[in-house]
Parts: structure tokens; sequence; C-alpha cells
């Protein structure tokens, strides 16, 4: 009797949920009945595992079949189809060429025995190996043209649920006709999401911190089981599912608005907030890593002598009281080490009494939204767009006037050189050719020209969304500052403040990121 080892395999999970690795054991066990000299010694099955990505090195399944191949206690290797050994045509042929060299048979019930007795043999494996290689290839390329083309429909493509969202049955079929789930918005999660980006947008919280939050308050994640990780906050809000696009490999869809928990301009400043913060960039850094701390100024305040930051501290003293207790006293101070570590370097204080720094600061601040407040916000919207787009769009249109007449007296050229060959009419040719390339300048400067134009346009369009969104954050602000809590107050001034300078004699200079003035269009 010669011994048989089956090897069944399927790509997928979804192949395993649908019964195809019993489907490949009926048949070759019905093949195996049907000649009488062989007997099944074993069944091997690979589930989920790739013929065309993973290599045979790396398969456990054949690296144990080829062990027991050397130690010659099988005689046939049998398999549904061979593209069940490998779609790789780099490797799987010379695989099965290994196993013939061994003495082992190698069969499969579609396509009979794999012989090597000449070159034509050797040919045919190669290529078949080689086809299945392609249709890998072509069913790869199908199935993330079909996924792209979901997610530009806005169609859920699989994968896990976003957090924020759910699927439901909404009625719509797949071409099967077996009903198909949508992505949902699922209300009580996306409260928790606009919770996740305003913690970390108006109160400077970390992605840490936020984790911790929920954690705290017993918010399960998606899975209910595990615990919320900063990792998994910043992949949270890094995916644009929640301005409504939806996102597969490289493939995005266009917004759509069943889909947004977020707004653009609030998803923006989020992923500018934490990029802003990131350690890695040390002396750039735009926000406060920490807004829970005392230190409001953390990050942008600086000694007007020598140019250092100062740093902050706790400054605790204790004195012995009349009845012979002591007593602590605690302020916090900002220190320049400069000044205390090469005082000939810096003619300005050791240490500043932090609290009346921070109060003079907030003191600047208060009257800079006192006038923003006094000023309607029209008045301000209007001041701080741009008036540049219309002289552009006027740019625009001359150019493309002369693009069209440039065209216009080329295709003229052109058609009386086509009748100057033809005999109908007694031009000379080298006349026109003289005269083309001039036309061909003109038509080629006024298209760089429209260019030009329309790059202007688009860039004074952004900065007056910009301005729209500036306006909008300040006045804001000016509502929220005296009433804000601690970490707001800390990422309001971190947004607001450029650098706070403070010299001897607590001499205090406050440079904000834009002014009054530069709301309204005067020269600050």
């Amino acid at each position: 009797m010669k011994r048989v080892i089956c090897l069944y395999r399927v790509s997928t999970v979804g192949q395993v949920d649908h019964d195809d690795i019993p489907m490949q054991k009926t048949a070759c066990r019905e093949y195996t009945a049907a000649h009488p000299d062989w007997q099944i010694i074993d069944e091997i099955s690979e589930k989920g595992v790739s013929g065309y990505k993973i290599s045979t090195n790396a398969r456990d399944a054949i690296v144990e079949i080829k062990r027991r191949a050397m130690l010659r206690e099988f005689d046939v290797l049998l398999v549904f189809m061979f593209d069940r050994l490998g779609r790789r045509e780099d490797e799987t042929p010379f695989v099965v060429q290994w196993f013939v060299q061994q003495g082992i048979e190698v069969w499969s019930v579609k396509e009979g025995e794999q012989r090597f007795d000449n070159h034509v043999d050797k040919l045919l494996n190669y290529i078949r190996f080689w086809q299945a290689s392609g249709e890998s290839e072509k069913t790869s390329i199908r199935v993330k043209t079909k996924l792209a083309q979901m997610t530009q429909d806005g169609q859920y493509s699989g994968g896990l649920v976003p957090y924020g969202y759910r699927l439901e049955y909404l009625g719509r079929t797949n071409k099967k006709n077996q009903p198909v789930r949508d992505l949902v918005i699922d209300e009580e999660e996306a409260a928790v999401v606009r919770e996740i980006f305003r913690l970390l947008t108006d109160e400077g919280y970390g992605t840490v911190r936020v984790a911790n939050l929920l954690n705290e308050r017993g918010i399960k994640t998606k899975r209910g089981t595990s615990l919320w990780r900063g990792t998994s906050i910043r992949a949270l809000i890094d995916n644009p599912i929640y301005i409504g696009i939806m996102r597969s490999n490289s493939a995005k869809s266009e917004p759509f608005e069943k889909y947004r928990i977020i707004d653009d301009e609030m998803y923006e400043r989020c992923l500018d907030t934490v990029k802003g913060r990131a350690p890695s960039l040390r002396s750039e850094m735009r926000f406060p890593q920490q807004t829970k701390s005392d230190n409001l100024l953390s990050g942008f305040i600086y000694c007007a002598h020598c140019g250092n930051r100062l740093a902050f501290y706790p400054n605790v003293t204790r004195r012995k009281l009349a009845d012979g207790s002591n007593r602590e006293y605690r302020r916090i101070m900002y220190r320049c080490y400069r000044k205390t570590n090469a005082p000939t370097t810096c003619d300005g204080m050791n240490v500043y009494n932090a609290d009346v720094v921070i109060d003079a600061v907030v003191m600047v601040v208060q009257e800079f939204f006192k006038h923003i407040k006094a000023t309607p916000s029209e008045e301000l919207l209007n001041a701080s767009l741009q008036r540049n787009i219309s002289m552009y769009q006027v740019a625009f249109r001359q150019a493309e006037a002369d693009f069209q007449q440039a065209q216009k007296e080329i295709s003229a050229l052109e058609e009386q050189a086509i009748k100057a060959l033809t005999g109908e009419n007694s031009i000379d040719v080298s006349i026109i050719n003289t005269m083309m390339p001039k036309y061909r300048e003109k038509r080629d400067a006024a298209q760089k020209r429209m260019k030009e134009a329309k790059d202007n346009m688009e860039r004074e369009e952004a900065t007056n969304r910009a301005a729209v969104t500036q306006v909008s954050d300040v006045i804001k602000w000016a509502d929220q500052f005296d009433g804000a809590n601690k970490e707001t107050r800390h990422m309001i001034l971190a947004r607001l403040v450029e650098r706070v300078e403070v010299g001897a004699g607590y001499k205090i200079m406050v440079k904000f990121k834009i002014t009054y003035e530069q709301f309204l269009g005067v020269a600050a």
C-alpha cells in the first residue's frame, strides 16, 4: 500500500467559515478511495494561510511534510489542486520538484500526477504555478479595486467598526441578494468621541491622560475587554471617519455628512495640537506637554535679558514659630538657570514670583479680550479677510482671454498652412513657420499667468478660511477665558500668546500671535 498524506489549505478565515477545507477533504478521500493501493495516513490543514504572500519556508505544514519526506514516512502527497501547495512562480515549482526528487509522488485531485520525466514536464510545472501566481495577483487587484470603490461610495468594507459607530441592516443587499449591514453613528459612543477631541484640543490633555480618564470612568473600548491606551486614542483621532471621510488603505472618499461626528476645524486643530506637543519637537514644541500644572505659561516664558527659557519650580521654606512648631511656606517661582549658573552672561534676576508674573499676563490677556468683546464680530471678521481674491480673479480672466485669442491665431495659421500645402492658397509656408513660434510663446505665457492667478486665488481662499477660523476661535476664547478651568486657560494662552519675556523689576512683555490691531487691519 502507498502511504498518502493529504494537504488542505485555504487563504482566508472566510473560506474556513464557508467549509472549503471539508470540501477539499471529501474530494481527496474520494480520490484516494479510487486508488485501491492508496491509504491515507495523515491529513494536514492550513487555515488562513496565503500561498502567494507566505513563503513555503515559513509555512509550518510544508516544513513538517518535508521533514517526513526525508524520513520516508509516506509515498504520496495529495492536494485538491496544485495551487494548494502555493502560488509563487519563483518558489513553488521547485518545491514540487524537490518532493519528486525525494521519491514522493505529488498528485492533485483535479490535475493528476506532476511528473518530471522530461523538459516538457518541468516547463508545464513552471507554467502552472506562473498562472497561479498571476491569478493571485489579479484577484488581489480585483479585491483592492472593489474595496476602494466601496470606500469611495461610502460603504462599509469590513474590519473593526470604528468607535462611535455600529452596524445596522438598512435594507441594502449585495449582488447575491443577501442583506448587508451599513455603518451608522452610535450616539452614546459619539458623545465619548466628542469629549476625547475636546479634552485633547481645548484642555490640552495628552493621549495617555485621556486614556486613563476613560478607564477611570469605566468607559469600555470597542472590544469591551481591553483598556484604553494612549496609542488607541492616537489611532482614533487619526481616523478621518469622524469628519465623514471613509478610508481603506490609500483610498479615501469624499465627506459623507451621515458619518460626521466632529467638524473639520476641531479635527484639524486636534491633530495640530497633539502633534505640536510631541516631546521630539523639544524647543520647537508649540503646545505645553501638560496642562494640569500651575504653570500656565509653560513653553513660552523667557528671560528678557538673556533669552533663556525660565524654569518653573516650587520653593518651600520652613520657619520656626514662637510656640516651637514649624510652618512651611510654599511659593512657585520662575528661575533663569543661566543667571544662576553663569551670572556674568545675564543681567536679569535669578528668580521671579510665578504668581505675580502669571497674574500680570492674565490681566494683559483679559484686556485683549475686552477689546475683542467690545467689537462686533462682523467687523472683526470682515477686517480679517483678504481683499486680493477679486484682483486675482480679474488677472485670471484676462490671462484666459489672452490664451484663447492666441489659440485662435495658432489654429488659423495651421489652417492656412494646410491650405498652402494642398494648393488651396499661395501663402509661403516659411512665413507661417516664422510666425507660429511667436503665437505659441504668447499662448504659453498666458497659460502660465492663468496658473499663477489660480494658485494665488486658492492660496488667498485658504488664508481667508484660516482667518475666519482664527476670528471664531478668539471670539470663543474671549467668552470662555474668565470662567475657564486651569486646563482650558492653559491651552487658550498657548494658542494666543507667542512669547512672554520677564525682566528685572518685573518688566513683562507679552507678544501675541496676532494683535487686536492686526484683527482690524491696522499696523500694530
